[in-house]
């Protein structure tokens, strides 16, 4: 496989992982935010050492929407 087609395939890749771990993190730290189990930095770690699936993760299990 050459390089130019290694990095076509994972550029895409890695820009959906900075772009979903951007906006993660930019969701969690909102004051107004909550999450389960009420610990934003867990939530983070797992945003940033998840790769991938730490922010999709995060944006499926962690947020918690206000209790009325």
């Amino acid at each position: 496989m050459e390089v130019q087609t290694i990095i076509a395939i994972a550029a895409p890749l890695i820009l959906l992982q900075v772009v979903l771990m951007v906006l993660a993190l930019r969701d969690l730290v909102r004051p107004e935010r909550m999450v389960k189990g009420s610990n934003k930095l867990v939530w983070g770690l797992i945003i940033v050492l998840g790769e991938l699936f730490g922010p999709i993760l995060y944006f499926l299990f962690g947020r918690q929407e206000r209790e009325a």
